[in-house]
């Protein structure tokens, strides 16, 4: 009884009694995880912290074994990334939403065999995104349709459930920070000669359709107050893509740190840290 007891999923009475019950952040804080937490950064990570006592696991990452987890352990998921943790009566499996939504999380899919000891094979599914902002990423953890498609095609009610939530809360599809010169465009950081730094966006599909505002700021430039917010400006309310633009003062832009943050109906919903570097 000890060996069911320290497994992937048996942590408390009739765990496995009904196994289209969804995978929740509380059913896995209850289980093998202290806790499940979101890395902000550019993209951020999500952070799986295993409790202090208990079963340890074979962890595979995209399918390629790693090592044995330590109590305590503290492990990151990256976008894209398929992460297995196995012992002896089950396991869990992080697998990367189809694209796009690949970008935003995983399907988390547990299995517990109790065949050897006169029960069944359970399995329990439940979905995991992140959220909003790269500076203030926040987790959602999303409950599955009944009889949903694990292979989520996009005919999926579940699929489109997801969808929604994400075009709501980080509505944009794709982004890209450029520099113009003379001769070409160029990525960060960039020369104090550029001519204009250009930022262009494209909104997912059911995004809101309020306008986006740009904000450029001198984050870390000498010359200038912390943070002093150098121009701002709004895209018209129905464009879906566009470009925003900031040209160079007379004599160049200074070398520093910056950053571009996009906002929409009063929210921050993308910030983006680059430097400008002198000579």
């Amino acid at each position: 009884m000890k060996t069911l007891c320290i497994s992937l999923l048996c942590f408390a009475a009739g765990a496995f009694a009904a196994g289209d019950e969804p995978i929740t952040q509380e059913w896995l804080e209850k289980g093998p995880f202290q806790s499940i937490r979101v890395k902000p950064g550019q993209p951020p990570q999500l952070l799986l912290r295993f409790k202090r006592a208990g079963a340890r696991f074979l962890s595979l990452r995209n399918g390629q074994e790693e090592k044995v987890s330590d109590y305590g352990e503290t492990i990151s998921v990256n976008f894209g990334e398929n992460l297995s943790l196995t012992e002896h009566h089950g396991g869990l499996e992080f697998r990367p939403l189809p694209k796009p939504l690949d970008q935003n999380g995983w399907l988390i899919e547990s299995q517990f065999d109790a065949r050897s000891f006169g029960g069944g094979l359970v399995t329990r599914y439940g979905i995991v995104l992140i959220v909003g902002a790269p500076a203030a990423p926040e987790l959602r953890f999303v409950e599955p349709e009944k009889g949903f498609d694990p292979k989520l095609p996009a005919s999926d009610p579940t699929f489109q459930k997801v969808q929604s939530i994400v075009a709501a809360t980080d509505p944009l599809s794709r982004h890209g920070l450029v520099g113009e010169t003379a001769n070409r465009e160029v990525k960060a950081p960039f020369p104090t000669n550029v001519s204009a730094l250009h930022f262009r966006w494209e909104k997912k599909g059911g995004a809101s359709p309020d306008p986006l505002e740009v904000r450029w700021i001198a984050e870390n430039v000498r010359g200038a107050e912390k943070n002093h917010l150098v121009a701002t400006t709004k895209s018209e309310g129905d464009k879906r893509e566009g470009e925003f633009s900031l040209k160079k003062p007379t004599a160049g832009f200074p070398a520093g740190q910056y950053r571009v943050e996009i906002w929409q109906s009063g929210k921050m919903i993308y910030s983006e840290k680059f430097e400008i570097k002198g000579e």
